[in-house]
């Protein structure tokens, strides 16, 4: 955005000029480099947990660097345990995560009190970061939550995929990677480099060694790749789970037996159907392709579904039957 900016004002485009100059709140201001107006408007945040890599907040601290961001490095432990803490006073007890012995319940409401702690300290700092700069004004909230993870509820509801706006999240994964190579090579942007080598991960469960041992991937049960066809087959082909099996025996009959086929797509849609209703609150996003699963302005599908899906697994059944 600040290259296209930059190269506006250049080419002599008076009304952007104007609108920066109102932006940044400078009727002298003349924006040259994109790296320094980037400074000005956008600003970062790492929310470091006890639960995060050092490589991952290496890898933002460097594109931060590249881009020009203004970089804010923050630990959120202190908020995560002030949290648990009112808890275990009113109840006596003190959630453990799996890891040390906790129950699946547990390690999941810890995971899900670093990810809500992190959009309500994203919030606190975009109200008040320009007023500890004697700035005027305030900072839009962006969110970074993408279709595939939308599509499968692997996020908190009311956690910091919660925004004024989110810029990616009408994109799958595959095409966020698109985008991103092509970054690297428009933009120099060589920090992306080992972003998209890393896999992805929340990070949110404890370190081993200090490496990440929690992938998205496999807590999804499902790889990025083949949630981006489903995605496609869901919304652009209005494929349900029957008519979806019978599409994706053909397309991934080199990879997977029918059986494994029949596993995945059940898999997908008991997810999807147990985690519809995160949609009805979801950050609006920005619509770059026709796959978005966004519930209010997007995708009016229901988001009450029986999760058991008990004709359409069956007709699935009796299919792969018929088939091994």
């Amino acid at each position: 955005m600040c290259v296209q900016i930059c190269q506006a004002v250049k080419d002599g485009n008076s009304q952007v000029l104007d609108d920066v100059q109102r932006v940044v709140n400078d009727s002298s201001y003349r924006p040259e480099d994109p790296r320094e107006l980037c400074g000005r408007l956008f600003t970062t945040c790492y929310m470091a947990s006890e639960n995060s890599s050092e490589d991952t907040r290496n890898r933002a601290k460097d594109l931060a660097a590249q881009i020009g961001s203004n970089h804010l490095n923050i630990n959120i432990d202190m908020a995560v345990k002030g949290m648990l803490g009112i808890f275990s006073v009113v109840t006596g007890k003190w959630p453990q995560f799996r890891a040390n012995g906790g129950s699946a319940r547990e390690n999941l409401a810890l995971q899900n009190v670093q990810a809500r702690v992190r959009m309500i300290l994203a919030y606190l700092f975009a109200q008040l970061c320009l007023w500890a700069q004697g700035k005027p004004g305030g900072l839009l909230v962006l969110g970074s939550a993408n279709v595939d993870e939308s599509l499968t509820g692997y996020f908190t509801k009311y956690d910091c995929s919660s925004a004024d706006i989110n810029p990616i999240g009408g994109v799958s994964k595959m095409d966020l990677k698109c985008f991103l190579q092509y970054c690297v090579k428009r933009f120099q942007l060589t920090a992306l480099v080992s972003i998209l080598d890393a896999p992805p991960t929340a990070e949110l469960e404890p370190l081993t060694d200090g490496k990440v041992v929690q992938t998205d991937e496999a807590d999804m049960g499902m790889t990025y790749s083949e949630l981006s066809v489903i995605g496609r087959l869901r919304k652009i082909s209005k494929c349900g789970p029957y008519s979806m099996f019978c599409k994706l025996i053909h397309s991934w009959k080199e990879t997977f037996s029918p059986s494994q086929v029949a596993t995945k797509v059940k898999h997908f849609f008991r997810m999807y159907s147990i985690n519809r209703h995160k949609m009805t609150t979801v950050t609006p996003s920005y619509h770059a392709e026709n796959y978005s699963p966004d519930d209010n302005r997007f995708d009016l599908r229901p988001f009450l579904y029986n999760t058991q899906w008990a004709w359409q697994f069956r007709c699935i059944d009796d299919e792969v039957a018929m088939m091994e």
